[in-house]
């Protein structure tokens, strides 16, 4: 995170506090700060995000499927036209389309399972969210979002930068969201939707 001298005398406009970061931690209210350019007080956690959207499954797989079939089809293809056996020459033109599908292969699998494993083994808790940086990920030429959460762990306060993999700002500033943990995999439930009986 930067840091400028953006809080240097500002002050609550709740209760008049000096304010170093995004909700003062006196009234509990939200200052206005720049999460970009606040303190951080408390220590980050490295966070692996357990989602399983278009960005972490669908994406990877039109690489899997499109590297996988040109690598595989194309030479059965030439093979068949020619009516020779597989060479040298098509073995090699086959392994950089297998890599890129297997690589590709191994993120699907890797988000999939850390999704069942924090489904299955993770533990609820409550977050507060303190505000959203930009990622260094773009998507459609905007940047990501990465919101901040303050979590309490047996060790004391840390914050958590989870990165959403949108562009969007879901989560209001000083709200509370619960999140799934294992270790040092998180994810952040849905709200369930209330429905009124008519």
């Amino acid at each position: 995170m930067k840091k400028n001298n953006q809080s240097v005398g500002l002050k609550c406009k709740n209760c008049g506090a000096p304010v170093t970061t995004e909700i003062c931690p006196f009234c509990g209210q939200y200052t206005g700060l720049d999460t970009e350019y606040a303190n951080t007080e408390y220590p980050v956690i490295d966070c692996k995000e357990a989602n399983l959207n278009f960005w972490t499954i669908i994406f990877p797989l039109i690489f899997v499927l499109s590297f996988g079939s040109v690598g595989v089809l194309m030479p059965i293809a030439a093979t068949i036209d020619n009516k020779e056996e597989f060479s040298l020459g098509i073995v090699a033109f086959v392994i950089p389309f297998a890599m890129v599908a297997v690589g590709f292969s191994v993120v699907i699998i890797k988000n999939i399972l850390g999704y069942v494993i924090l489904k299955l083994r993770g533990k609820q808790i409550t977050a507060t969210v303190y505000g959203y940086v930009d990622d260094h990920v773009r998507y459609n030429g905007v940047p990501g979002q990465v919101v901040k959460l303050l979590v309490s762990t047996p060790d004391g306060y840390r914050f958590i930068m989870y990165q959403l993999k949108n562009t969007t700002h879901p989560y209001g500033i000083n709200s509370k969201v619960n999140l799934l943990v294992y270790k040092d995999f998180f994810m952040i439930e849905k709200t369930k939707r209330e429905y009124i009986k008519w």
